[in-house]
């Protein structure tokens, strides 16, 4: 894989990236995998078609599960059964958020940013459900730690390392790290978000 290569956000390479990652971060921790049976998955809805390669379901996954580390670029219902982190959640809504680098207040800030939308987005009705998790989410410490990786530098910035914006959300008013403002949107760019959002 080419250490330069960039792709959009959700897109199969990515995901195949991104789930790559988890696997070789956990792997590097050398934690005691008999004593988990964790799993991490995130799905991406109404993804723009172009991004689909053939996908039915768009997203990626990684676990640990049978003493063993695995993960692709796929939503394995074995990985769904889980306990862990389980998200679904519209492609729009963090796509472009996703690219930006961060430390833990900057992850603080893009999650507070992002609430904000949600509830926003709830308030005129566009969206009836804030809660993006399928289960209640389970970050046991050491596997956090591990996903942060040496120095900060854990699976999200690696990820966001290799992402390119799509063209779709490039014009939208947005916060320090990418969330889109749905008050400072005019009529017209509000009209275009709620298209990539299917609604």
């Amino acid at each position: 894989m080419n250490e330069l290569e960039k792709w959009e956000f959700g897109s199969l390479e990515w995901c195949e990236f991104a789930a790559k990652t988890g696997v070789n971060l956990i792997k590097q921790a050398k934690l005691d995998l008999s004593k988990f049976e964790w799993g991490f998955s995130e799905e991406y809805t109404h993804i723009p078609k172009r991004l689909l390669a053939g996908r039915d379901r768009v997203g990626w996954h990684f676990m640990i599960h049978d003493r063993k580390v695995s993960g692709g670029a796929s939503l394995s219902k074995e990985c769904l059964e889980l306990p862990g982190f389980h998200v679904a959640i519209e492609w729009a809504l963090i796509a472009h958020a996703s690219s930006f680098i961060y430390d833990l207040k900057g992850q603080e800030k893009r999650m507070n940013d992002e609430r904000k939308l949600f509830e926003e987005l709830e308030i005129v009705g566009i969206r009836n459900n804030t809660s993006i998790f399928k289960s209640k989410p389970l970050f046991p410490p050491v596997i956090g730690e591990a996903l942060m990786g040496i120095g900060g530098e854990g699976l999200h910035n690696i990820t966001a390392r290799r992402l390119r914006h799509s063209p779709e959300l490039k014009d939208f008013p947005q916060t320090e790290y990418g969330v889109p403002i749905l008050t400072k949107m005019t009529d017209e760019e509000k009209a275009r978000f709620y298209k990539l959002l299917q609604l």
